[in-house]
C-alpha cells in the first residue's frame, strides 16, 4: 500500500506536470520544446490552474474535499487534453536529444558536472532536511487542511477555530501541498521535506537551464557556438547557490532550505522565470506559447505570496516601459502590461477581505 501512495505522489509531481507542460511547449519554436521547458511550463500551469481554482472555493469558505475533487477533475481533463497535444512535441524532443549527443566531449563533460553538481544538492537537501520555524504555519496550515477539511479557517499555531486568513487566502501554497497528501495518503510534512525539497530545486534549475538557452543562443561567433558554454552557465548558476548561504534571507538559503514554502518559491523559482519570460518577449517575434508561460508565472506569483500584489506589477510595468522603448511600440509595452490584469483583480480580492 505504502508503495502504491509514493508511486500516487510520484506521478503527481513527475508525471502530471511534465505533461501538463505541453499545452503551451506546442505553441513555441521548435528549440524550445525541450523536456526541461515542457516541465517548467507544466508546473507554472498547475500553479496558474490551482491559484484560479482554490481562491473562490477558500473566499467562499467551501470544503477541501469538495475543492479537491474539482481540481482533480480539472486536472485529469487538463492531463488528457494535454496528451493529445503532445503527438506534435515528440519529434522536436527527438532533436533536441539529438543535438546534445553532437555537441563537443569537452560539452558533454561539462553537462555531467553541472547535473553532478546539482544532483549533490539535491541530496543535502533531503538528507539533511531543515526544520524552519515557519514551518509552524506552512507544514500546520496543510494538516489543519487536510485533518479538519477546511481551508484557512483554523489558527495554524493552536488548530482552533478563526475566522478566514486574509493574509494568506490568495496563496494557496499550503493547501497544494495538502492536495497531494490528500490524493496520495502521504503526510504534508513528508511531501514538503523529502519530495517536493528535491523536485522543485531540480524544477528551479531547469528554469536557470532556459535562462542559459536564451542567453547563449545557437549562433556562431569567432567560430565556436554559444550554446557550448550553457553548462558553463548552469556550473555557476550551481556553485553560486551552493556557497550563497550568507544569511538567513538569501534567495540561496530559501532555495536549499525552504523551497516548499511560498516565499521560497517566489525568490527560487518565480523570479527567475518572471525573467525567463520577459527575455523571450524582448526579442522580435513572440511565440503565443511564451505568452502563455507569461501569464501563468504571473498568477503563480500570486499562488505564492501574497506580496506578489505590489511586487509582480512593479517589475513588470518597469520591463514592459524598457522592451517598449527597445521595440519602438507602445502597443508592445501595453500587452505585457495588461498580462498583469488578473493579478491586480486577485488585489482587489485581497483589499475587499480584508
Amino acid at each position: 500500500m505504502e508503495i502504491m501512495n509514493w508511486c500516487i505522489l510520484l506521478i503527481l509531481v513527475i508525471l502530471v506536470p511534465f505533461f501538463l507542460g505541453m499545452i503551451p511547449v506546442k505553441h513555441m519554436n521548435s528549440s524550445q520544446r525541450t523536456p526541461a521547458m515542457t516541465y517548467v511550463c507544466g508546473w507554472f500551469v498547475s500553479f496558474f490552474t490551482f491559484e484560479l481554482t482554490a481562491v473562490p472555493f477558500i473566499l467562499l469558505e467551501k470544503s477541501f474535499t469538495a475543492f479537491v475533487i474539482t481540481y482533480t477533475l480539472l486536472v485529469t481533463v487538463l492531463f488528457v487534453c494535454s496528451v493529445w497535444a503532445s503527438r506534435s512535441v515528440w519529434a522536436d524532443y527527438k532533436k533536441n536529444i539529438c543535438a546534445v549527443k553532437s555537441q563537443p566531449l569537452l560539452v558533454k563533460a561539462g553537462w555531467l558536472v553541472a547535473f553532478l553538481l546539482i544532483g549533490a544538492q539535491v541530496f543535502m537537501a533531503v538528507r539533511y532536511e531543515y526544520y524552519d520555524g515557519d514551518d509552524a504555519y506552512y507544514i500546520a496550515t496543510s494538516v489543519l487542511t487536510n485533518t479538519f477539511d477546511t481551508m484557512y479557517l483554523r489558527d495554524a499555531y493552536t488548530g482552533y477555530i478563526y475566522p478566514l486568513d486574509a493574509r494568506h487566502a490568495l496563496a494557496p501554497t499550503p493547501i497544494y501541498q495538502a492536495w497531494l497528501s490528500r490524493l496520495s495518503g502521504i503526510h504534508p510534512t513528508i511531501v514538503a521535506h523529502s519530495v517536493l525539497s528535491a523536485v522543485w530545486l531540480v524544477f528551479m534549475y531547469c528554469i536557470y537551464g532556459q535562462i542559459g538557452n536564451r542567453l547563449l543562443p545557437i549562433s556562431k561567433k569567432e567560430g565556436r557556438a554559444k550554446s557550448n558554454f550553457r553548462p558553463v552557465f548552469l556550473i555557476l548558476i550551481a556553485l553560486w547557490f551552493a556557497f550563497g548561504n550568507i544569511s538567513l534571507y538569501t534567495a540561496e538559503t530559501f532555495a536549499m532550505t525552504r523551497t516548499w514554502q511560498g516565499k521560497g518559491m517566489m525568490a527560487g523559482m518565480v523570479l527567475p522565470a518572471l525573467v525567463l519570460c520577459l527575455i523571450s518577449l524582448s526579442r522580435d517575434k513572440v511565440r503565443p506559447g511564451i505568452w502563455m508561460l507569461y501569464e501563468c508565472v504571473l498568477v503563480s506569483a500570486v499562488f505564492a505570496t501574497s506580496i506578489s500584489f505590489m511586487l509582480i506589477p512593479t517589475i513588470v510595468g518597469v520591463a514592459a516601459v524598457i522592451i517598449g522603448i527597445k521595440k519602438k511600440s507602445v502597443r508592445e509595452a501595453a500587452k505585457i502590461f495588461v498580462c498583469c490584469v488578473p493579478c491586480l483583480l486577485l488585489s482587489v480580492c485581497y483589499i475587499v477581505v480584508r
